[in-house]
C-alpha cells in the first residue's frame, strides 16, 4: 500500500523570530569542542498527532479552524521558546573565516505550513508502505538533507495537516549546535511553552550556554573535524522493526543463557541487528570482508565531575562515538558474542573518558582521532553507523492536544537508529541497508524470532 497518496501542498513559508529581541550582550554564541566535531547536517525528527478533540457534529469549530488555531499556537510558542533558546534563531559564522561562532541575530527559523488530501490513519495503519523513505521525506521541509552552512537556518519546521485534523510536525535541527539530548530538551521546552498558561520563564528551567567554556574548540582545519567520514553512496532501503518488551525479554534470556550478565535492551537489539546485517552482507558478497561498528554515545551522564553532568539543558553537543571491529570473514556472529563486544568497547571508552576528564579536550581529541582511524573504511571493509535515541523523552512533546502517537526520523544513508516505542520498554529500530542486503536481512529467521515487522502505529 502507498504510504502517502500524493505530495503535501505547501501553502505558507515564513520566518519565526524570538518574541523578545536578543540583547546585544548575548549576540555571540561560541561553539564547543564537541560542536566542532559534529557533522554539518540536519537531524530530522517527525512527530504525528491525532485529532482527539474535534467532534464530527460539533458546529462551533470546523476542522480548518482547529488546524489554524493549533498552527497559531505552534508559531506563538516557538517564538517564545526562541527568546530563551536564542542561538537557534541566529546563523553560523562563515564556513571559512568564522566557523566556530553562532551570530544570535534573530534572523529566525523557517516555518512551513502544508496540507495533505488524505487521512492520518493512512500513514499510521501502514507506516512501512511502498516507498516509505520517499513518502516520509515529503513531510520534511525542502533542504533538510542539504549540508548545513552559514546561510542555513539552524531549525527547519513544517506543519502538515491531514483531512481528519491530524498533524505531522517535522523539526530538523542543525547537528552543529544540538545533539539529540539538547534537541529533545528544546522540543519539550517548546511544547510546554505551548501548553502552559504561565510565562516560560516562570515555569521551566533555562538552558545553559557554557559548553564552550568547559570544552573550548581546538585549532584544526575543518577537514579533520569529522568523526565519521562520509560513507560511499549506495542504493539503500530503510525498514522499521519493532521489538516489544516481551521480545526483548526473550533476547535477554538467550544472552544470559550464555553468561552475559544484565544486558541492556539497546545492547541486545543492536547486537541482534549487527549479527543479522553481517550475515546478510556475507551472503551478498564474495571475498574476505571485515566489519566495523560505530555507536554514538551520550556523555552527559558520564562526566560526573562537570557542572553540566547529567543535564540535557546544556545547549550543544556533549556526545561522541566509539568504534570497534565486530566481525571478520570467519568470526562467529552469535548474539551473546556481539553483546559482549559492544559492552566491552563501551565500557573501555567510558572508563577512558572518566579517567581522562582532567585532560580536557586534549584527552577527547585523542579518543576522536582513534575513532576516526577505526572507522575509516579501507578496501573490503564495511562500517555500520548506529545511534540510540532511547530515553530522550521524545513522546513527551505535548503542545496542548495530546502526546504524539508516533515519533520517527528521516534516514538518508545506511545507518541504524534505535528509538523508544510509544508504550515504553520496547525499541523501534530503523535499519537502512544496501538494497540487496536488506532483502536478505529482513527474512533472517533469527531476526524474525524476536521482532514485529511493520506493525501499525495506532
Amino acid at each position: 500500500m502507498v504510504l502517502l497518496p500524493g505530495k503535501p501542498e505547501v501553502f505558507s513559508t515564513e520566518m519565526v523570530r524570538p518574541s523578545i529581541p536578543t540583547p546585544d550582550s548575548h549576540r555571540i554564541h561560541r561553539l564547543s569542542f564537541f560542536d566542532q566535531f559534529s557533522p554539518p547536517l540536519y537531524v530530522p525528527l517527525l512527530y504525528f498527532y491525532l485529532n482527539h478533540h474535534h467532534q464530527p457534529n460539533h458546529v462551533d469549530t470546523s476542522l480548518a479552524d482547529l488546524v489554524d488555531d493549533r498552527t497559531r499556537v505552534l508559531k506563538r510558542s516557538l517564538s517564545e521558546a526562541l527568546s530563551t533558546y536564542y542561538p537557534l534563531a541566529g546563523r553560523m559564522g562563515d564556513d571559512e573565516d568564522d566557523p566556530l561562532t553562532f551570530h544570535c541575530n534573530d534572523e529566525g527559523v523557517v516555518f512551513l505550513q502544508a496540507r495533505m488530501n488524505s487521512k492520518l490513519s493512512t500513514v499510521l495503519s501502514h507506516p512501512d508502505g511502498d516507498q516509505r523513505d520517499e513518502a516520509l521525506n515529503l513531510l520534511f521541509p525542502d533542504g533538510f538533507s542539504d549540508k548545513f552552512t552559514s546561510l542555513s537556518s539552524p531549525l527547519l519546521v513544517q506543519v502538515t495537516s491531514f483531512e481528519c485534523g491530524g498533524m505531522a510536525l517535522s523539526i530538523c535541527a542543525s547537528h552543529k549546535i544540538l545533539d539529540m539530548a539538547s534537541f529533545s530538551a528544546f522540543v519539550n521546552y517548546w511544547a510546554s511553552t505551548a501548553s502552559s498558561t504561565s510565562s516560560p520563564s516562570s515555569t521551566k528551567n533555562h538552558p545553559d550556554f557554557n559548553l564552550a567554556t568547559l570544552f573550548p574548540p581546538v585549532d584544526l582545519p575543518p577537514a579533520t573535524t569529522t568523526i565519521i567520514e562520509p560513507l560511499p553512496k549506495v542504493k539503500s532501503i530503510c525498514k522499521r522493526f519493532v521489538f516489544g518488551p516481551s521480545d526483548i525479554a526473550k533476547l535477554k534470556a538467550l544472552a544470559e543463557k550464555n553468561n552475559v550478565k544484565n544486558p541492556t535492551r539497546v545492547e541486545l537489539v543492536l547486537a541482534l541487528i549487527c549479527s543479522c546485517a553481517i550475515s546478510a552482507s556475507k551472503a551478498c558478497r564474495s571475498g574476505k570482508w571485515t566489519y566495523k561498528l560505530s555507536q554514538a554515545v551520550n556523555l552527559r551522564t558520564r562526566l560526573s565531575t562537570l557542572p553540566v553532568a547529567g543535564s540535557d539543558l546544556s545547549l550543544g553537543n556533549l556526545s561522541s562515538a566509539f568504534a570497534m571491529k565486530v566481525a571478520g570473514e570467519t568470526d562467529e556472529t552469535d548474539l551473546h558474542l556481539f553483546v559482549d563486544m559492544i559492552r566491552r568497547a563501551k565500557t573501555e571508552y567510558f572508563s577512558a573518558c572518566t579517567a581522562g576528564t582532567g585532560g580536557g579536550c586534549d584527552q577527547f581529541r585523542c579518543f576522536i582521532e582513534e575513532t576516526r582511524k577505526g572507522l575509516k573504511a579501507e578496501e573490503a571493509e564495511k562500517v555500520y553507523v548506529s545511534s540510540s535515541w532511547c530515553r530522550f523523552q521524545l513522546y513527551e512533546a505535548d503542545f496542548g492536544w495530546g502526546k504524539p502517537v508516533w515519533v520517527t526520523c528521516g534516514i538518508r544513508e545506511p545507518k541504524i537508529v534505535l528509538l523508544d516505542t510509544r508504550e515504553g520498554g520496547g525499541i523501534e529500530a530503523l535499519v537502512c541497508l544496501e538494497e540487496g542486503e536488506m532483502a536478505v536481512f529482513q527474512h533472517d529467521q533469527m531476526l524474525l524470532d524476536f521482532v514485529r515487522v511493520s506493525p501499525a502505529c495506532c
